[in-house]
C-alpha cells in the first residue's frame, strides 16, 4: 500500500484523468457540428443540433444540487463513481449510434448526450469535496494544475477531431471521445477506493458524518456568495456557447476550411491550459484575499463582450461568407479561384476571448473555498456547478436562432451582465472586511495563523480574537 502522500498523488492523478476524459467526451460534437448536419446517418438541422447541447447541459441546472446533497450524505468519492458510471452510459450509446440507421441513430445520440449531460457537471465539481481537504495549504495551485489538464482534454477534441473525421468519418470521429469518456470510469472507482483509504487514517470520514441542517445553512449563506454565482454562469454562459456554434460562425463569416475553424477553438481552451497552473501558484504563493480574486474576476471578464462582438461583425459586409462562389464565375462553367480568408481578426479576437476565459474560469473554481463555508462546501459546490450550467443550457434553446453573429451579440450581453456581478461582489466582500481593534490586532499579530483565510472559518477566528481583546480590556477600565 502506498504512503499516504503516495495515496494523495493518485487520488490526483485519477481525478485528472477523470476530468480529461470528461472534457474530451463534451466537445466532441463541437468540433463535428458541420458533419452531423451534413452526413448520413445523423443529417441534423440546425434546430436539432441546438437541442443536443440544451439536451446536454440542461440537467445540470438541478443535478449539481442533488449531487452536493448526495456528497453530504454518502461521501463525494462515492458520488463522484456513481456519477461517472452515469456518463460511461451515456458513453456507450453514443458510441453505439455510429452503427444505427435511420432514426435509430439521433435517438441514440440524444440518450446518450442527455446522459452524458446528467454526470457532467457533477463529475466537474465534486472532487472539491474529497480533494480540497487534504491539500489546504496547495488547493489554489492544485485547481490551476487539474483545470489545464482538464482542459487539455478539449484541445485534444478540437486538435483530433478533424484528423479522425477524415480518417474515418463520423463513425471514427464519434467512437474514439466516446471510449475515451467511458474509460474514466476506471479511474473514478480507483479514487473512490483511495478515498476510502485515506479517509481511514485521517479526520474526513469524521467530517463528513458530521451532518449539518441544510435549510438552516442556506439561509446563512451570504449575498456575495450569490453574487458570486452569477458572475460565474455568466462566466460559461457566455464562452460555452461558443464552442458550439464558433465553428460553423468562423467557416460561414470568416471562409474558413473546418480544420481551421477547430483549430481557432483550441485557443480558449488552450489558453487555459497554459495560464491555470502557473496563475493558481500565483494566487497561493501571495495567499490572495477573496476580494481581490472577485476583483480580478471582473477584470478578467470585461475583454470577452469585447471579442465576441468583434467576431459577431467583423468580415465581409452583410456577413456573407469570405469564401463565396461568384455566381458571375459559376455561370461561366469556371470553377472559383481560391480565396485566402482572413485569419488575424479572428484569431486575436479569439485569443483575447480564451485568455479573459482562462483567468476568469481558474478564478471560479480558486476562489469557490473562500465564499463557501467549509461545513457546506459539497452542497455549495453542487450550487455553483448548477448555475454554471444554467445559461449555456437555456441560450441555444431560448435566444439562438439561424444568425450567429446575433447570437454571438447575445454571449457579449451575457458577459456584461457577468461583470457587474463580480464588480458588486468584490465591492459587497470589501464591505465585509472590517479592522481589527488595537488590543486584537496584537493578539492576532501574535497567533499562528499561517494557514490561508478561509470563508467562515477566518471570520469564526477573528471574531473570538476580538472578543478575547475586548474582554482583556474590560478589568483594566473597571479599576
Amino acid at each position: 500500500m502506498p504512503s499516504p502522500c503516495g495515496r494523495r498523488c493518485l487520488l490526483v492523478a485519477c481525478v485528472a484523468y477523470g476530468l480529461f476524459a470528461n472534457h474530451w467526451a463534451r466537445d466532441s460534437l463541437g468540433a463535428l457540428e458541420v458533419p452531423l448536419e451534413s452526413d448520413a446517418p445523423y443529417s441534423l438541422s440546425a434546430r436539432r443540433y441546438n437541442a443536443l447541447t440544451s439536451l446536454y447541459f440542461l440537467p445540470n441546472i438541478g443535478v449539481p444540487i442533488l449531487a452536493g446533497v448526495l456528497a453530504h450524505r454518502f461521501g463525494a468519492a462515492a458520488t463522484y463513481a456513481a456519477f461517472f458510471a452515469i456518463a460511461a452510459a451515456g458513453n456507450g450509446l453514443v458510441g453505439a449510434s455510429v452503427a444505427a440507421g435511420g432514426g435509430g441513430a439521433f435517438g441514440l445520440l440524444l440518450v446518450g448526450r442527455a446522459l452524458m449531460g446528467i454526470a457532467y457537471e457533477a463529475v466537474d465539481v465534486l472532487p472539491i469535496g474529497f480533494v480540497s481537504p487534504r491539500f489546504r495549504d496547495t488547493w489554489t495551485a492544485l485547481v490551476g494544475l487539474l483545470n489545464g489538464v482538464n482542459r487539455l482534454g478539449s484541445v485534444t477534441n478540437f486538435l483530433l477531431e478533424p484528423l479522425l473525421y477524415r480518417a474515418g468519418g463520423l463513425p471514427l470521429a464519434l467512437s474514439v471521445p466516446s471510449a475515451v469518456g467511458a474509460s474514466g470510469l476506471l479511474t473514478a472507482l480507483l479514487a473512490w477506493r483511495v478515498d476510502a483509504s485515506l479517509s481511514r487514517a485521517d479526520e474526513a470520514a469524521a467530517q463528513r458524518a458530521e451532518e449539518e441542517p441544510l435549510r438552516t445553512s442556506l439561509r446563512s449563506l451570504p449575498r456575495v456568495f450569490f453574487l458570486f454565482l452569477l458572475g460565474g454562469a455568466c462566466v460559461y454562459g457566455a464562452v460555452v456557447p461558443f464552442w458550439f456554434i464558433g465553428a460553423k460562425h468562423l467557416q460561414s463569416r470568416f471562409g474558413m476550411p473546418l480544420a481551421t475553424a477547430d483549430a481557432l477553438l483550441l485557443l480558449p481552451e488552450g489558453m487555459i491550459a497554459l495560464v491555470a497552473p502557473p496563475f493558481g501558484l500565483l494566487m497561493d504563493r501571495r495567499r490572495w484575499s477573496l476580494t481581490k480574486r472577485l476583483y480580478w474576476s471582473a477584470a478578467s471578464l470585461a475583454p470577452i463582450p469585447v471579442a465576441l462582438l468583434l467576431l459577431a461583425w467583423l468580415g465581409p459586409a452583410g456577413g456573407a461568407p469570405a469564401l463565396a462562389p461568384n455566381v458571375t464565375t459559376l455561370a461561366a462553367g469556371n470553377s472559383p479561384p481560391p480565396a485566402a480568408p482572413n485569419l488575424l481578426a479572428p484569431a486575436l479576437a479569439t485569443l483575447v476571448l480564451g485568455t479573459g476565459y482562462a483567468f476568469a474560469q481558474n478564478l471560479i473554481w480558486a476562489s469557490l473555498t473562500l465564499v463557501a463555508p467549509p461545513k457546506l462546501l459539497n452542497l455549495c459546490s453542487g450550487l455553483t456547478g448548477s448555475s454554471l450550467n444554467l445559461l449555456p443550457s437555456a441560450l441555444p434553446l431560448l435566444f439562438f436562432g439561424a444568425n450567429s453573429s446575433t447570437n454571438l451579440t447575445t454571449l457579449a450581453a451575457v458577459g456584461a451582465v457577468g461583470v457587474a456581478a463580480y464588480s458588486w461582489a468584490a465591492v459587497e466582500s470589501t464591505a465585509r472586511d472590517r479592522p481589527l481593534l488595537p488590543a486584537a490586532a496584537t493578539v492576532a499579530a501574535a497567533a499562528p495563523l499561517t494557514a490561508a483565510p478561509d470563508g467562515d472559518d477566518f471570520e469564526e477566528r477573528l471574531d473570538a480574537l476580538v472578543e478575547e481583546a475586548v474582554q482583556g480590556e474590560r478589568p483594566r477600565r473597571t479599576a
